[in-house]
Order: C-alpha cells, then structure tokens, then sequence
C-alpha cells in the first residue's frame, strides 16, 4: 500500500479513479493529474478523532489570490474525502455570486461546470454599478428544484436582483452575502405587503407586488426580470394580463425597504396578447384583476406614460422566531436545508432521518475572515463514504473553524467545481453504483434510488466532459472581479452597420438569449447604455435597428475605427 502521507497526492489521485472503469474517465484523469499536481502536491491528512487537530501537512492551496482550496481526507472510522474552498473575506476584489441553470428561472437544469462557465466573463452588478465581469474560480450545486422543470423551491438574489423570492414562514432562507460584503444564513422569512411596492411616480399611484418571476396566473401583479427568461411567458395564459408595462432600471431591484428604492423608467406599454422581452437591465410589470383595470384606467387618463419614472422598494422581514439580519442589498442568495451551524452551536435536532446517516453534502460555512464551500463524497467503499450532519457539524466547526454553516442539496448533486474542472467524486455521488451496500440505511437518505444511469438518470446528467455531472437548478460561485473596460471604437449616437447577418441580443453577452437577428448592411444607431463595454470575449454596443433595439458585438459592425468611409459606399445619404 502507498504510504499516504509520503505521496499523498498521488494517493488520493489512484483512489480517486478507481470506480471510474468503463466510463469517459481519460479526459477526467488527465484534468486531475494536472489539478492536483500543480494545485494540490499534498491532499491533506486529517486525523479521525479529533477532527479539530489536523495532520500537519495541512495546508491550503491559492488558486488565485483571495480565493484557496484544499482536499481534507480522514478517517472515523470510514474513509471520506471532503472538499473545500474558501474566501477572504476582506480583499474586495473577490466575491459570492449565485448562478441560474440556463439563466432562467422558469426552467431549466444545468451542469456545474455549465453554469461556471454561462457566468465565466458575463458582467455583473458588484461594486454597485453594472460593467465588472466575473473570473469564475469555485463553484458547487444550490438548494432543491423543481425536477420537472429546474424551479428552484426557494429564493434566489442573483447580482443583486431578486429573481425568485424565498417561501414566507417555511425556514428555506439560506446563505445571504450583500453588497458590502456582510454575510448571513436566513431562516424563517416573510414578505409584508406594504414594504414590497411599486410606485408611479406622475401618477401618485402605489401598489403591492404580489410575485416575482411565477408563472402569470391568479396574481394581481408580477415583476419579471431578466433571471426569469427572455420574456414573461403570458402569450398563452389565461387570463391574459391586462396590461405589460417594460421598465428599463437605473441597478437591479435590490432588496431596499422604503422609504428606500430602486428607480426606472417606462419605456414600452403594451396590451395583452403576447410575451413581453426581457433585456438585461429592465423588468416587465404584468398586472391582472382590479390591479390591471386601475392601470389601464390610468394609462387611459395619461397619468401613466412613456417616460415616467417608477419605484421599487422590497424587504424581507425575519421571522420573530429566526435570528434577524438585515436582507438589505443582499447580492447573491440561495435556499438552505440544514442550519447545522449557529453561532457555533451545533446543531442536531433535525426530524428528516437523513441526517443522522452518511451521504454526500454540499454546504456553506463562514467565520469573520472566511466563506467556506464545502462538498463531502460519498458511497465509495474504503475511498470516501460520507458523512452524517453531526459529523459534518465537527469538521466544519472544529477543522475550519467557521460559526455559521447551512447544507445545500446534498445527495446525488453534490459537485464542486475549481477552475471550471470537477474535482470531487461525482460518479459515486450520482449513481451510489460504486459497491456501497446501502442495506438498512438506504429509506433514510434523501435520494433513495440506486439504478443504472441509463434508467433512472438519462435526462438527469451529463458526461459531455468526460465527467458523470448532476443537472441542477441553482448553485454558487466564487468570483474574482475583473474591472469594467469599454471600447472607443464608436460613441453615442453614431450610425454603424451591420458587415453580416448576426444576433441582437437581450444584453451584453452571449449569456443572454437572442432577441432578434440582424440581416447584413443593416444600418442602426449606438445608444448611451454602457458603451462598448467588455463582456464575454467581446465589446458590446447597444444599437437601435430601425426600432430593434439591443446589444451586439463590435465585431459584426462597421463605423467608427472601423472607417467612416466604409459607410460612405453603403449609406451616400447619410454621408456627404
């Protein structure tokens, strides 16, 4: 047997592979070896009791300054590998960013490594102004969706927009981290009527939001952003809504209790009948019942007109019962399961049964200086078996030294990522086909089939990496911001043209849908939003098309450093 502690690494690496046979484990085992060689020379050997004094090998690993990782392995007395990063909390140029399976809320599943990369380079609101872009560095698998559809079951705040709120009184609230970088785990919350509020500024009317990003159905009225989709989905519902009203936004709808709010302006009124579109930096108010006859009735009246500016405020009040923190400016936010970790008292008394049984885990944990991510693998007999929340309560207290800690959803999704590469156990997590006798254990675990991927998960998972990846609805990164760039090539109110057929897109970057296509030598005008600014490989300019309006890259136009006298040839009644 390979001494551990004398090659720890390579170790780990062999143990690591062996339930990986007959699957598409070349391109994973070559990614490994180079991840855990250059990043992890030494995987770390934690002693099984006390969890809280670790092997003196133990180390942590930058992948980029702010941000480290580390690969704990102990025994007590079952083998488990547990997976680890962590952030600074105090250098300002790392962040917490929650990411959206296909970037939408209303369906859609999605791997780890498909959503690090949807986020990889896509601007973001951090800092408090939109332009910074995301170097997605860690990432790990949210709170509990919908399976049919990618729902999340709870709330979502992503980049300072609440996309989807969390559940009044039931105690899904999770990890919280806002603008000026406080951190916090929520539990039981609810939504006051009166704080959660749209005002029409001209028309000195107010009235309360009912949803967000819900299907249209019996609601009064409903926000839709861009998390939602690339339009609200109403064409078809029934009853129509009344009226869709598109505002473009100042900053997303942040989480601000009055008098507080977040500001825009209307742009666009239109009747029922159809699906409004979304861009990137706008909402749709949809308004049904008695509310959308009163602003129909307005609209009609002229006290609601194009131009007119709205407010948005909204709170999220804690439970009496709850610990309570302030959800001001929260950035990014996701559900949670167990609230394990409470001040540092640990807690146990949970009446789900699979707590107190080994399984694969996906948490969350924080201290002062640190943000944990934390993955456990399971269901791999002699490499690592997983552990019961007591369990992971004591390492993640007693070894990392975190005060706070909530899981994610653990079982069959448990993925962490690093660097865009899966690190952990993922296969054995998914299909528990690695020889684990579940025997008596097995009714207790929250995802209790065990059947060949081919059965049971054949829409439910990739391998297009080369890596067996559970399809989730939400999850967490970890984000070095990079700072905002914008390109000179042209400026406001230019005419540019288009060199060939391309996309117009709902935002800036190929992360948001496409809201129309462009046909070649099509003339247009660059409008004041965020000007060339840099985003997914590319410089984007917002440019109205005869009335389509949205962003395309810099490269599919001419004008500008590209040589007026281009368009000379293609437009002589323009230039003269």
């Amino acid at each position: 047997m390979i001494n551990p502690i004398l090659i720890p690494g390579e170790y780990f690496l062999r143990k690591r592979h062996l339930h990986f046979m007959g699957m598409k484990k070349y391109h994973l085992k070559s990614l490994l070896i180079v991840f855990l060689f250059v990043f992890l020379p030494n995987a770390i050997i934690v002693s099984a009791a006390p969890l809280k004094e670790p092997d003196a090998l133990n180390a942590w690993q930058p992948v980029v300054s702010g941000i480290d990782f580390q690969v704990f392995h102990f025994n007590n007395p079952k083998s488990v590998n547990v997976f680890v990063t962590r952030l600074d909390r105090n250098n300002p140029n790392v962040t917490i960013e929650s990411s959206i399976a296909q970037g939408r809320i209303a369906s859609g599943r999605e791997s780890i490594t498909g959503m690090a990369g949807r986020y990889e380079q896509a601007i973001n609101y951090w800092g408090q102004v939109w332009g910074g872009r995301n170097k997605v560095v860690a990432a790990v698998n949210g709170y509990y969706f919908d399976g049919a559809t990618g729902t999340p079951w709870s709330g979502v705040v992503h980049s300072g927009w609440y996309a989807k709120r969390f559940t009044d009184v039931v105690g899904d609230a999770g990890f919280a981290w806002t603008l000026n970088r406080n951190a916090f785990i929520g539990s039981c919350i609810s939504h006051n009527n009166s704080k959660n509020s749209i005002t029409f500024v001209t028309a000195d009317y107010s009235t309360n939001i009912r949803g967000i990003n819900i299907p249209a159905g019996s609601e009064d009225l409903i926000v839709y952003t861009p998390q939602y989709d690339s339009n609200t989905r109403t064409a078809s519902t029934t009853p129509l809504p009344r009226v869709e009203i598109l505002v473009e936004m100042t900053r997303p709808t942040l989480i601000l209790p009055p008098p507080n709010s977040t500001r825009g302006y209307i742009r666009q009124i239109r009747r029922s009948g159809f699906s409004s579109q979304i861009p990137f930096d706008h909402v749709v108010i949809s308004a049904w019942g008695a509310v959308g006859d009163t602003i129909v009735g307005r609209i009609d009246g002229g006290s609601i007109a194009i131009g007119d500016e709205i407010r948005i405020s909204q709170e999220i009040s804690n439970c009496n019962s709850a610990p309570q923190f302030d959800w001001t400016k929260t950035y990014a936010s996701i559900g949670g399961d167990y609230h394990y970790l409470s001040d540092g008292v640990i807690r146990t008394d949970f009446s789900n049964p699979d707590a107190s049984v080994r399984n694969s885990r996906t948490a969350v944990a924080y201290n002062d200086s640190y943000v944990f991510f934390i993955v456990v693998d399971a269901f791999d007999p002699g490499v690592s078996e997983g552990l019961n929340i007591a369990q992971l309560a004591d390492f993640t207290k007693n070894t990392l030294g975190a005060m706070w800690a909530v899981t994610l959803d653990s079982g069959t999704s448990s993925t962490m990522v690093v660097d865009h590469q899966v690190v952990n156990n993922t296969y054995c997590n998914f299909t528990r086909n690695c020889g684990t006798l579940l025997n008596e254990e097995s009714p207790y675990l929250q995802d209790q089939a065990v059947l060949p991927l081919e059965i049971t998960y054949g829409t439910e998972w990739t391998d297009a990496s080369g890596v067996i990846e559970p399809l989730v609805g939400t999850g967490l990164m970890m984000v070095v911001v990079e700072p905002k760039q914008q390109s000179v090539s042209h400026h406001v109110d230019e005419i540019v043209m288009t060199i060939s057929p391309t996309e117009l897109r709902l935002g800036p970057g190929t992360n948001y849908a496409t809201s129309a296509n462009i046909s070649a030598l099509t003339a247009g005008t660059v409008l004041d939003a965020l000007p060339g600014i840099l985003a997914k490989g590319s410089y984007w300019w917002k440019v109205d098309f005869n009335g389509q309006v949205g962003w395309i890259k810099e490269e599919a136009l001419l004008g500008g450093s590209s040589g007026p006298n281009d368009l000379r040839i293609f437009l002589p009644g323009i230039y003269r």
